[in-house]
């Protein structure tokens, strides 16, 4: 049997063993190497043998240790038929399984001794007589095209018993979005070896290649925004942080920063006080936040409130700015999870590939992720509102009760800016030109208890320098006076605050037209966007 392979451990009759060369025969020692785990030995000993040798059949002893249980035989003649390392000749090639047990007693024992049902696997005896007749046997081969109707759809590889759902689904994730992006570094080479050598992983490649997954071989679409990122998530240094970074440094005009203080030993006020340490000094515009953070995460039954990505989401909107916008990132799909997140105004949630979920593909997530990162950075001016509103409402003369109208109408911009009301942009202008009529009224009120005129602007026609205060004051019983709101206001402007700006005048000039025209449209077509709503309220 010159061309045949024997992977043996010992426990092998001799007259077996002497029906192959000597050259072809490997001995299994997986007890006695320094291998983390069993597929990491296969892969790398067993796998890599395969791949230097000639060999038309495969015989593989079902249990290759001193343990009868452990079956690790059935392990190998999994490998082969998933290993991509090895030639389509090879991974197909007849393989021979030799047996002290029959195959009722052994798939009693072992689930994976279903592989012996699928086509070119053969269970036979541990003798020489069982082993000889396949010495000229004619085998019709296993071929790609039938490869999943005869293979991968009759078998079903579990998880290590180890690995926890949310570790495999990382790991998996990483190595889709690294493959799709073109991704290399230190922590993404470390993560593809132990997907290229862990058999649940063959399985899934094997089940789920790239190409079929993702619908494209191509790079993501890039974005049109421009913004600050800040990336938070406790398995940064996996290789997450390398993919984002690899993903925003293609995109014009995004900065990107990840939160490396962050680790699996971080308590979740150490978490806070980085956070409010980074966001002072980076001023982010947009978060993506994993969702869960820290190690009591994962415990059974958490309530979804006290999942630490809940609650530094709830931290940005409440004590930060809930102007920064922010997208979820999770392996989770529990709807009570995601319901909790949204009750904080997320932009959305991308969804790390799953192994367990195939609907999920690369090539979407990509895509979902770049109109909600466009969606963000085109709300980042709503932090500047935040802070302006902020800014405003600190003022000494909000704390007086006579002021409390003008506060609800300050605090009302923000609310409508964030809010999917439609003409947003022209209910924050008539709120902020409400707060302008509001101030009139306070001035006339107060010059009219002290018993002074008000004054007015000359016709708005008529073109007068503003640092001209003679041109400024008309008296109020004057025929040509003007007493438009516009004018009431740049008169408060000019006498109460001594404000001769050309530019703010202009700008009150640009406001009082557009509501004008907004309440009577006359046909004319309302433009109004973030940046005047930015320039009013300032």
């Amino acid at each position: 049997m010159n061309n045949s392979i024997l992977i043996k451990h010992n426990n092998t009759p001799n007259n077996v063993d002497d029906l192959f060369l000597s050259t072809n025969i490997i001995d299994f020692n997986y007890n006695n190497s320094d291998y983390k785990n069993i597929d990491e030995y296969i892969s790398k000993e067993i796998i890599n043998s395969l791949k230097d040798k000639n060999f038309d059949k495969i015989f593989i002893k079902d249990n290759l240790s001193a343990n009868y249980l452990e079956l690790y035989g059935l392990r190998v003649a999994y490998h082969i038929r998933l290993s991509s390392e090895l030639s389509e000749q090879k991974k197909f090639l007849p393989i021979i399984i030799l047996s002290d047990l029959d195959g009722c007693i052994l798939n009693r024992l072992e689930p994976m001794a279903k592989i012996i049902f699928t086509k070119n696997v053969f269970l036979e005896s541990n003798t020489k007589a069982s082993t000889e007749k396949y010495n000229s046997k004619k085998i019709d081969k296993l071929i790609e095209k039938n490869f999943l109707d005869n293979f991968l759809n009759l078998i079903e590889i579990q998880p290590p018993e180890n690995s926890s759902s949310h570790n495999i689904a990382n790991q998996w994730a990483i190595y889709r979005w690294a493959e799709f992006l073109k991704v290399d570094s230190p922590a993404i080479q470390k993560n593809k070896a132990t997907i290229e050598n862990m058999l649940y992983f063959k399985y899934l490649l094997a089940k789920y290649p790239l190409s079929e997954k993702s619908g494209i071989k191509q790079a993501p679409r890039k974005t049109q925004s421009q913004g600050k990122v800040l990336y938070i998530d406790d398995e940064w240094n996996k290789g997450w942080s390398d993919i984002f970074e690899s993903y925003f440094v293609k995109q014009e005009n995004i900065t990107f920063k990840t939160l490396e203080q962050l680790n699996k030993d971080t308590k979740y006020y150490e978490l806070e006080n980085f956070l409010n340490e980074t966001v002072q000094s980076y001023e982010p515009d947009l978060v993506i936040l994993d969702m869960r953070l820290l190690q009591e995460d994962h415990q059974t039954n958490i309530n979804e409130k006290n999942i630490s990505g809940i609650k530094i989401l709830k931290h940005i909107k409440d004590n930060i700015n809930p102007g920064i916008q922010v997208i979820m990132l999770t392996a989770s799909g529990k709807s009570k999870i995601l319901d909790e997140a949204h009750k904080y105004d997320i932009l959305g949630y991308i969804k790390k590939e799953h192994p367990q979920d195939a609907t999920t593909k690369t090539k979407e997530t990509f895509e979902k992720l770049k109109t909600l990162i466009d969606i963000g950075l085109e709300k980042q001016y709503l932090k500047d509102i935040w802070n302006l509103q902020k800014e405003i409402l600190a003022l000494d003369i909000f704390s007086k009760k006579q002021y409390d109208q003008i506060k609800i109408e300050i605090k009302s911009v923000f609310e409508i800016l964030n809010s999917e009301m439609e003409n947003k942009f022209i209910y924050a202008m008539f709120a902020i030109f409400k707060v302008l009529e509001i101030v009139v009224t306070f001035y006339i009120e107060e010059r009219t208890e002290n018993k002074k005129r008000f004054a007015y602007w000359k016709n708005s026609n008529i073109k007068i320098p503003i640092v001209n205060r003679e041109n400024f004051i008309i008296p109020i019983a004057h025929e040509d006076k003007n007493d438009s709101t516009e004018n009431k206001i740049r008169v408060v402007l000019h006498e109460k605050l001594n404000i001769k700006d050309k530019t703010l005048h202009d700008s009150i000039s640009q406001i009082t037209k557009m509501r004008n025209d907004t309440i009577h449209p006359n046909g004319k077509e309302i433009s109004i966007n973030k940046v005047n709503i930015s320039d009013w309220f300032e």
